[in-house]
């Protein structure tokens, strides 16, 4: 299989929330959401609950950090007591409402162009999901994962991201491709106690499969060459160019230990766990400016490279047919009990112990 992953590398595997940066893109359902039910409360109770006023949020740089995000959504599960349904929040989604990455879409030439956009530009609007483009020689897949823990707001997340590719998917291609959602969580029960498979069903337009073993579609290769219904060589270059310039200026605006965080989970995926010093040397810094650089940013070497591992060990232990043996050797480690001890002290159980209780896709 040929993977390709063309997203720029805005977020590090193991971002904390504080470096994401949510733009109004994601925050303006809400307000039409609560614009047109009635469900007790109004766009100004969010405001007030954001601490901004309408002028504030209507400033066309305004983001919300990744804590802020996920404090919004767990005051609206409580103050709408769960009554919006992920159909509710797609129909104020369109490849418009995205502005220059739906142009950027609508405009390409193929399907493969018009999927390159939503995974290049991902993270400029949902920077808590990576995706890549794995492809076979008859069916090939869009994969979405996270690169960031948004705790219980994950599940919402990923979901409200695969509607909203998959909205604009039918509006840039012709009618009548089939495709099927995957998502790794199991579909959940609604107020009666019945499966919600039908509603996802509704919202997607499409089959939908839980307890799969990746995050979003899977469609037939044959139709990523296809045509889109409207392309516009001069309109997406230029959607594209706008659009790098964002990603640039994000870029230059990230955090050192961001950066760290970020190499040494690649590094971690290719096989690799430098010392301190090599990855100084790899650098081109002294050990001591590293660790000063990151002490200025309240962490350390040593707690990016847990993390890097930490979060490998878990993506492997994921996966039960793999000898925890081998997940310790793929994780940097030469002795199975040295993993097992480090993996508890981080994780507050066992291996074995997270295994049973998040394997096979069981939790994002």
């Amino acid at each position: 299989m040929k993977v390709a992953a063309f997203q720029m590398d805005l977020m590090p595997m193991n971002s904390s929330r504080k470096d994401l940066r949510f733009p109004k893109t994601v925050i303006e359902p809400i307000r039409h959401v609560l614009e047109n039910s009635d469900l007790g409360i109004g766009f100004d109770d969010v405001l007030h609950h954001l601490r901004i006023t309408r002028a504030q949020y209507d400033e066309a740089t305004y983001t919300v950090d990744g804590d802020t995000f996920l404090s919004l959504h767990h005051w609206m599960k409580a103050r709408t007591l769960k009554q919006i349904k992920l159909k509710q929040w797609l129909e104020y989604y369109s490849a418009t409402s995205i502005g220059f990455a739906g142009l950027a879409a609508l405009s390409a030439f193929t399907g493969r162009d018009a999927l390159t956009v939503a995974i290049r530009y991902m993270p400029l609007f949902v920077p808590a999901i990576k995706a890549e483009l794995v492809e076979g020689p008859v069916t090939s897949r869009l994969e979405l994962e996270m690169v960031a823990d948004m705790e219980k707001m994950n599940r919402f997340l990923l979901e409200l991201t695969v509607g909203i590719v998959n909205t604009i998917s039918r509006e840039t291609m012709p009618e009548g491709i089939p495709r099927t959602v995957h998502f790794r969580h199991d579909a959940g029960l609604d107020a009666t106690g019945k499966s919600r498979l039908e509603e996802y069903r509704e919202a997607f337009d499409c089959e939908v499969v839980f307890n799969s073993s990746f995050n979003g579609f899977i469609s037939q290769s044959r139709y990523l060459d296809m045509k889109t219904r409207r392309p516009n060589e001069v309109t997406h270059l230029m959607a594209n160019s706008i659009l790098d310039t964002e990603v640039q200026a994000r870029m230059a605006s990230q955090s050192f230990a961001s950066f760290v965080g970020s190499e040494l989970m690649q590094m971690a995926n290719e096989g690799r766990f430098p010392s301190l010093e090599e990855f100084a040397d790899m650098i081109h810094v002294s050990p001591r400016t590293l660790n000063r650089k990151l002490a200025n940013e309240q962490t350390s070497f040593k707690q990016l490279t847990n993390e890097a591992w930490f979060r490998l060990a878990r993506e492997l232990l994921a996966n039960k047919k793999l000898p925890i043996a081998q997940v310790a050797s793929r994780s940097g480690f030469t002795c199975r009990n040295a993993f097992s001890r480090a993996f508890k002290t981080m994780a507050g159980e066992t291996p074995l112990q997270w295994r049973e209780a998040n394997g096979d896709g069981k939790k994002v």
